[in-house]
Order: C-alpha cells, then structure tokens, then sequence
C-alpha cells in the first residue's frame, strides 16, 4: 500500500477507500451467479464513493483562497470559472483538465453516483452477461464476444466449418477444432428507477477503480503546486 498523500486527512480516506475496493472486488465473486447484489455490498459501493469525494473535497480546502465547500464539478464553463475564480491560474489550469461537461464523462458520472447514493437512494444495479468464444484450427481463427447470432450461422475455421447453436449462443464441438467457451458476468449501475436520463452502461467495478486512479492523479497533481 503506497503513500497517496503529504496530508494526513486525505491520507486517511485514501487508505480506506483502496482497502474498500479490495473488499468489494472480493465480495462481487460471491455473486457472480445471482441476478442482483445485497444491499450491504451496495453500501460497501456507497461509502467508498464517499471516501474518494472526501479525498478530493479536502484537497480543495488545501488549496488558498477557495470559495465553496466542495471540489469543483462544474456543469459548463461558466460554472467552472465562477467556482474557481478567486484562485491562483496555476490552480485553474491543473483542475480545468479534470473538467468535462458530457453527462457520460468520468466526473460527472463520478459526482452523480455518489451525489444519488448519499443523497436519495442506494443505486441498484442490474447483472449482465456477455459470452465470448474462439474457434481454432491449422492457425486459423476466430473470436467473437457479445454478439448474438440468429439462424444458421456457420463459420469456416481451417476448412472445417463450425456451426453456432443459437440457443446457446456458443459453437457446436466439431473434432481436430479447438473451441473455448466463456461467460462474463458484470454489474452495471441502474439508475432507471431514479432518472430517466441515468448513465447508461457504466460496470460498476471497472468505474470504481478507474474513479480511484484519477482521484490519486488528481491529488498528485495539485499537491506539487500546494
């Protein structure tokens, strides 16, 4: 486990969250076969979420002559600059890079799911599956992954043809033909209960690491200017 901060605060929940995403990277084995998670891993989710907007509001009280409470997560770029308009430009510059004004955009999603979570409900979310399979012969192959197939479908590997049964979705064996067979099984956020326009297709766990790599950069960054 590596030092994220010179701050003992953000330190702190720093640890906690990268100790949480271990847990629940665990957690989600146990789950993989079931159609939905426990409400106690969606609070696991939820207070992690918490942790990492903590880690970046206290780096915003580090920074001199803030105005707000929060760590800026601007709407447009007029929000942006009335947020950060009493700061230094070396300030402005390295937390204007962070900015995006795309509803789909790792910080806006990263706000939302944590603003909705804290504020209104715990987000549930739904499981999907996604196959993939490779089909190899004399050198040749093919992979396919999350396509569905209907009708006779056929593919000609080595010359040898291999038909895929479309109710599986998978090839049929056919000998001298390597053929391996997987199933992917992940959990998005579904918002659609609490918002019409929720981000849609967002895995949870993907978005959770990738919400804790950017939030370490981000502290990285603006610590050396502090």
């Amino acid at each position: 486990m590596g030092k994220f901060s010179k701050y003992n605060d953000i330190e702190a929940v720093m640890k906690k969250a990268e100790r949480s995403l271990i847990d629940i990277e665990y957690e989600y084995q146990k789950y993989l076969k079931e159609e939905r998670i426990p409400d106690s891993l969606l609070v696991e989710i939820k207070d992690c979420l918490g942790n990492l907007r903590s880690a970046l509001d206290y780096l915003w009280h580090k920074i001199p002559r803030v105005k707000g409470d929060y760590f800026p997560v601007a709407n447009s770029e007029a929000d942006f600059i009335n947020k950060t308009s009493s700061l230094d430009t070396k300030y402005i510059d390295a937390l204007a890079k962070w900015q995006s004004y795309d509803k789909q955009s790792w910080i806006r999603c990263f706000n939302l799911f944590r603003n909705k979570n804290i504020h209104l409900t715990l987000i549930p979310q739904k499981r999907q599956e996604t196959k993939e399979f490779s089909i190899k012969k004399d050198g040749a192959g093919i992979t396919a992954r999350g396509c569905t197939f209907r009708g006779n479908v056929v593919f000609g590997v080595g010359n040898v043809s291999v038909p895929i049964d479309e109710k599986t979705q998978f090839p049929l064996d056919v000998p001298g033909v390597d053929i391996k067979r997987v199933i992917w099984v992940d959990f998005l956020f579904d918002g659609s209960s609490i918002s019409p326009d929720f981000p849609k297709g967002i895995s949870v766990l993907p978005f959770l690491k990738s919400s804790f790599i950017n939030i370490r950069q981000i502290i990285s960054e603006i610590e050396q200017l502090l």
